[in-house]
């Protein structure tokens, strides 16, 4: 392995006190195997009393014009290139608790080994001054419920981000957090036939989001709109064999009591207006017996009001003793104001009930349950029940390996990978936009560059993913984002009734399915068969590494898997040659 040489290295503590001020000091960052470790006690952090931390080791600087790159867990990529402005991975939510950068005097990734779950990334650049920093917010940075260890794997200057981000993937393979698709392919067939084929999300039924009624109840509940009955889900099913798309996951969106989102906790029973659970069971029997796998949307993250199971008994506490509503109590959504749920108490009233029930509806496939991999996991205070980030994580985990058990695997909304070993799917591994990045970076706004695969590389052929919220329906979409499906590695998603919000703020953009009439239908699943017909020729990489990705070229970019084939985008007006093979303009190209 090429490494740095051990030495000791120093790191600038910046303590940022309640009252704004700032408190400096310096930490000796102590040598390990490949690098430097960092690690703070829980009473250092907890005496200071502050309200935030940044750790700015001495060989985390660099200036502007220096050849090099930083980036974050999502891909988030920058150079130096910057006079002034910040960057901060707050608002992310780092979904794997590392991240790295390079510059002349060597690179790194840096991973975070206890207490990860707030530590963010802040690049700040002032006056031609960059620093990359490991930061170190809200409650854990005034009340941590262990010590803070970051370990610097050093490299040599000019080291890849992919060869650093395969760091990380030896971390968790070597540690055992995660096995591969070949072994686990090996024993659940289910699995491999979700994996190879593309989602087809089907949203049945909602009430209006965001909800007019923060407390419903039985009396004031919203209207439901049925849109998609279980006898219509039939329908998509006999026209996706009609048209020829062999394999398939369908997913059931709001086939719950309320719709989508409308009583969490509580599932049962199935909408009335879709047709009920005779109608429920029929539809799933009738998408099984044509050959595809079918899975329920659930929720075991938050809770509403109007739930039968309502108590708030099993709600997650803040220090203070008080229900925390999701976001601070400024979103509703089909069941109105959500409420965190505990992580133990959801493990053990809800999914240990639920998730054997909708097996035994018959349903199978990598099953998704929303939220939990887009959010970190929270401390719930209730002394009945109290939870650290650190015992939620293993919480969370514990209903995905029902899923897995019952259903046949566990998927949900983002790449957060706090529970990696028992996370099969990522619908969306990151929720921003590639294309804006890119657009503001030649505007002259902001730090990031653009989006590079280091989710994909650290867990292609581990976990599945459809890489960005802009690449759902992804036939719909220019093609820039269809080239950024194929250039990060996309398992494709289409998603009927994508569009449903009421205030029209729709994060998977305007481009939608629809069946209304049997026209529009037609439409839809043609859309779907363009997808299925191009993932036949990739899916095999599903169960490859991303060893290397590269731009080869301005506007050109390869993907190179661990069976030695490689993918070439070519985002340009112009074809581009490669060896013996030559890039449309506009397109793609598998290179074997």
């Amino acid at each position: 392995m090429n490494m740095m040489p051990m030495f000791a290295a120093m790191a600038a503590l910046n303590w940022t006190m309640p009252d704004g001020s700032v408190v400096r000091e310096e930490c000796e960052l102590v040598p390990f195997a490949d690098g430097v470790r960092l690690n703070l006690s829980r009473e250092k952090i907890k005496s200071m009393k502050a309200r935030r931390l940044d750790i700015v080791p001495e060989f985390a600087l660099a200036k502007k014009g220096e050849p090099g790159y930083w980036f974050t867990p999502y891909g988030v990529y920058g150079e130096y290139d910057r006079v002034g402005g910040r960057f901060f991975a707050g608002s992310e939510r780092m979904s794997m608790p590392m991240f790295g950068w390079s510059n002349p005097r060597g690179a790194c990734l840096a991973i975070v080994t206890s207490l990860k779950y707030f530590v963010r990334e802040t690049v700040t650049v002032k006056d031609g001054e960059y620093r990359v920093a490991a930061t170190l917010q809200e409650e854990l940075c005034t009340d941590p419920y262990e010590d803070l260890v970051v370990d610097y794997h050093r490299r040599p200057a000019g080291t890849s981000y992919a060869d650093l981000a395969k760091i990380y993937r030896a971390y968790q393979l070597e540690r055992g957090a995660v096995r591969p698709f070949r072994d686990r392919f090996a024993e659940n067939k289910i699995l491999e036939k979700a994996i190879l084929a593309p989602e087809v999300r089907i949203r049945q039924a909602w009430k209006p989001v965001p909800s007019p009624v923060p407390h419903q109840s039985p009396e004031n509940e919203p209207e439901v709109k049925a849109v998609i009955t279980f006898d219509r889900v039939k329908d998509i099913v006999d026209e996706m064999k009609r048209q020829g798309v062999g394999d398939a996951e369908l997913c059931l969106v709001g086939w719950n009591i309320g719709g989508h989102d409308g009583r969490w906790p509580q599932m049962f029973p199935s909408e009335p207006k879709l047709g009920g659970d005779a109608k429920l069971k029929e539809a799933i029997r009738h998408a099984l017996a044509a050959g595809y796998l079918i899975v329920p949307h659930g929720n075991f993250y938050e809770g509403y009001t109007i739930s039968e199971d309502w108590d708030g008994e099993w709600a997650l506490k803040d220090k203070d003793g008080f229900l925390r509503p999701t976001r601070n109590g400024k979103v509703t959504w089909g069941g109105g104001r959500p409420y965190y749920m505990c992580p133990q108490r959801a493990y053990e009233k809800f999914a240990t009930r639920d998730i054997p029930r909708l097996a035994a509806f018959g349903f199978k496939g990598i099953g998704y349950f929303d939220v939990v991999t887009i959010c970190e996991p929270l401390a719930c205070h209730d002394p009945r029940h109290p939870c650290t980030p650190a015992a939620g994580a293993k919480f969370w985990g514990a209903c995905a390996a029902i899923s897995r058990r019952e259903i046949g695997g566990f998927a949900s909304e983002s790449g957060s990978d706090y529970f990696a070993g028992n996370l099969d799917y990522s619908l969306y591994t990151y929720f921003g936009d590639p294309k804006k990045i890119e657009n503001d970076h030649a505007a002259g706004k902001g730090l990031p560059k653009r989006v590079v695969p280091i989710w994909q590389i650290v867990y292609g052929g581990i976990i599945a993913n459809n890489p960005f919220t802009t690449t759902m329906n992804v036939t719909l979409k220019d093609r820039f984002a269809q080239l950024k499906a194929v250039e990060f590695s996309a398992r494709p998603c289409f998603y009927f009734y994508s569009k449903f919000k009421s205030d029209g703020k729709n994060w998977m953009g305007d481009e939608d399915l629809v069946c209304a009439t049997d026209e529009q239908l037609r439409h839809s699943v043609s859309k779907i068969k363009e997808g299925y017909d191009a993932y036949q020729k990739l899916k095999h990489l599903q169960l490859e590494f991303v060893e290397s990705h590269e731009e080869l070229a301005k506007g050109v970019f390869r993907t190179g898997y661990s069976n030695g084939e490689s993918v070439i985008v070519n985002y340009t007006d112009k074809a581009f040659g490669h060896g013996d093979a030559t890039v449309p303009a506009g397109s793609w190209r598998l290179v074997k």
